[in-house]
């Protein structure tokens, strides 16, 4: 079962600090509870900074502890300019996605 995960609908109408976290956490579980789960992400580099206010942590961040573990498989579209500019300045994050 493939699951499309729209980052803008996550991030629509949270206000305060540790909502957008919330949801995307709620999301993660209930694809890993669900098993045998794609999670498909267009413009996968708007993962980065996404929901990030003020001492919250952004999509990339949240959604990196489940891709080490294996917890979780995703497929993102992008442009390799995109790519480039924000998924291969973080690491972690490059090591769990290729081009």
């Amino acid at each position: 079962r493939v699951v499309t995960l729209d980052m803008s609908a996550t991030v629509a109408g949270t206000k305060y600090r540790g909502e957008f976290e919330e949801r995307l956490k709620k999301v993660i579980e209930e694809i890993r509870s669900s098993g045998n789960v794609l999670l498909f992400i267009d413009e996968v580099h708007t993962l980065v900074g996404a929901g990030a206010a003020e001492g919250a942590i952004d999509a990339a961040n949240i959604l990196k502890p489940a891709l080490a573990r294996g917890e979780l498989q995703c497929v993102g579209a992008t442009t390799i300019d995109e790519y480039r500019k924000n998924i291969e300045k973080d690491a972690a994050l490059e090591r769990r996605f290729q081009p």
